[in-house]
């Protein structure tokens, strides 16, 4: 059994295509046949149905996909325990949320890049649902969401840490100097707020409504850091995550207000696809989210 062919297997049961694997791998799409022909005949048992332009693991291939990924695991520990200098190579695909991207982004890519330089990196900015899309479409590696806990039986959950919502005001503002701000007040505030479709302001619709309330904000928009600087120079409240803008807080550049009726916690989740076969590169990112 060739680990060449067990790759080409992985592949194929991650894309659902003989011709999409064909290409991804640069082989012609009768060497992959011949592959997927050869191992099948070895181990006894087909290892997919194929019906019309479907492709879809049998029962006897789904058994063996845990398998393929421990061979391919567990030569690629090999081989770098017999060469410790040889770079991780190819690519990475990541999506995700703006507020994590312009958070923690910046210092988690340059110890990735220092880990692994000769890695190229794709990123994507998305929702939520975006991101899933991508994800199960085999047209991102990783997803990093900030959102209510995502439990899927599709998804393998990496890393999850819980991270609180809060509402903000310039330190000037009146409803800085209160202890505790009642809900029916906030509408009549000034807002700026993230779009809807975004988790924490989707959270935050539904906490007003659940007490028929609403907040109309009078500019919406999509990038957190960008609307932390506006809170910063007194154009209004909004509602964003506390890591965003907590050392503006303890800075005194902003004042969180206590709203008790209206508590947020959203969850900084990694994941990916249980039928994606984990790349060095991927195991390089997930293991520095992880320290993080």
């Amino acid at each position: 059994m060739e680990l060449r062919t067990v790759n080409t297997f992985l592949h194929i049961a991650e894309l659902h295509s003989f011709s999409r694997t064909a290409r991804q791998l640069g082989y012609s799409q009768s060497a992959v046949s011949s592959q997927i022909a050869q191992l099948e005949a070895e181990l006894g048992t087909p290892l997919f149905d194929r019906v019309g332009k479907t492709v879809r693991l049998t029962d006897a291939g789904q058994t063996f996909l845990g398998y393929a990924r421990t061979l391919l695991e567990t030569a690629q520990q090999a081989q770098a325990a017999l060469q410790p200098a040889q770079q991780v190579r190819g690519s990475l695909r990541i999506a995700l949320a703006d507020s994590v991207c312009s958070t923690f982004l910046p210092g988690l890519l340059q110890r990735y890049h220092a880990r692994c330089p000769q890695v190229e990196l794709v990123l994507h900015t998305a929702s939520t649902d975006e991101m899933l899309q991508l994800l199960s479409t085999n047209q991102v590696d990783l997803v990093y969401t900030l959102d209510q806990p995502l439990l899927q039986p599709a998804l393998v959950l990496a890393a999850d840490v819980p991270e609180p919502v809060c509402f903000i005001a310039p330190p000037q503002h009146p409803l800085a100097q209160e202890n505790t701000i009642p809900l029916d007040l906030l509408p009549r505030q000034e807002f700026l707020l993230t779009e809807r479709g975004m988790s924490y302001r989707d959270a935050l619709d539904q906490c007003m409504a659940a007490h028929g309330l609403a907040i109309h904000p009078y500019l919406e928009l999509g990038s957190a850091a960008l609307l932390c600087q506006m809170v910063e120079q007194g154009m209004g409240l909004s509602f964003l995550p506390e890591y965003i803008v907590r050392s503006a807080l303890a800075e005194g550049r902003l004042a969180r207000l206590n709203v008790p009726d209206c508590t947020v916690m959203m969850h900084r989740q990694l994941f990916y696809h249980r039928d994606k076969w984990v790349t060095p590169q991927m195991n390089v990112f997930i293991e520095l989210v992880q320290q993080q």
